[in-house]
C-alpha cells in the first residue's frame, strides 16, 4: 500500500458489530442445546444469557426457526469439514480405505456432538424450524458432497456390484433418476440404489448409537458399527481394505 493510500476495512463498524453479534448469538444457541435440550432453544431465553431484551435478538432473526435453520446449517458445515479433514490425510485414489475413513469419522463426530447430531439428523423435534424447511433439505452437504462422492469415487475408479436398470422397480428408478440429476450424481440408477442402501444402513447404526438408542441391547456401540461397516464393506467390495483403515 503506497504512502498516503488509506486502508478500506471490509466492513463497516457497524457491520462487523453485527457480525459478532450473530456468532454470538449462535454460540449461545449452541450452547443451550447441548446444556438444556432443543426445547430450550428460546429467543427469550438466549436473550437473557446474552444480556439483551427479546425484540433486539429478533432484529438478528426474525423468528426462532429462522435461527434454528442457520444453526443447523453451521452444524452441518461443521461435521462436512471433519470429514474432509480425516479424508484430506489420504489419496485420492484410494476410494476403498476412503469410504471406510469417513464413515468412521462420521459417527466419530456424532458421539462426541450427540446433541448437535440429534438436531440436524435425528428426529425433528416440534416446533423447531418445521415451517422454514425440513431435515433433508441440508443433508446434502453430507450425503450430496461427502458420502455421494465418496461411493462416486469407489464407482469410477473401481466398480462395485450393483443392479442393472431393468432389474429395478420402475417407479424407484424414476426416483433415483431423478436423485442423480438433482444431487449431480453421475452414476447409473443400480449403482444410486446401492449408495442409498449404504446411506441407510450407516446412519442408522450411528443415529442408534449416538441418539442412545442401542443402550437397551449393547453396553457400546462400536463393535456393532464396525460389524456393519464390514458388511458395508463387502456389499461395495471393498473387503480388502477394511483391515488397513486404523
Amino acid at each position: 500500500m503506497s504512502p498516503g493510500e488509506a486502508h478500506v476495512a471490509p466492513y463497516s463498524r457497524r457491520e462487523r458489530l453485527r457480525i459478532a453479534t450473530i456468532r454470538e448469538i449462535k454460540d449461545v444457541a449452541r450452547t443451550l442445546l447441548v446444556q438444556e435440550g432443543p426445547e430450550n432453544v428460546t429467543i427469550r431465553a438466549i436473550a437473557r444469557e446474552m444480556g439483551m431484551t427479546a425484540p433486539a435478538v429478533y432484529r438478528y432473526f426474525s423468528s426462532r426457526d429462522a435461527l434454528i435453520l442457520q444453526l443447523r446449517v453451521d452444524i452441518f458445515e461443521e461435521m462436512a469439514r471433519f470429514m474432509r479433514g480425516v479424508l484430506g490425510k489420504l489419496p485420492e485414489d484410494e476410494p476403498g480405505r476412503r469410504l471406510i475413513s469417513g464413515a468412521r469419522a462420521m459417527r466419530v463426530w456424532a458421539i462426541k456432538h450427540p446433541h448437535e447430531f440429534g438436531l440436524i439428523l435425528g428426529p425433528w423435534a416440534p416446533g423447531l424450524g418445521r415451517g422454514e424447511t425440513k431435515p433433508e433439505r441440508h443433508m446434502g452437504l453430507v450425503l450430496g458432497s461427502v458420502f455421494s462422492d465418496l461411493v462416486s469415487d469407489l464407482w469410477r475408479l473401481r466398480g462395485f456390484p450393483a443392479p442393472e436398470g431393468e432389474e429395478l422397480d420402475a417407479g424407484l428408478a424414476r426416483q433415483l433418476a431423478t436423485l442423480s440429476e438433482d444431487q449431480d450424481v453421475d452414476m447409473p440408477p443400480g449403482a444410486i440404489a446401492v449408495m442409498l442402501r449404504c446411506w441407510v444402513r450407516l446412519y442408522g447404526v450411528i443415529s442408534m448409537e449416538a441418539l442412545g438408542h442401542m443402550s437397551f441391547a449393547l453396553a457400546e456401540g462400536q463393535s456393532f458399527f464396525e460389524f456393519e461397516l464390514r458388511s458395508l464393506c463387502t456389499v461395495l467390495d471393498i473387503d480388502e481394505f477394511y483391515e488397513d483403515v486404523a
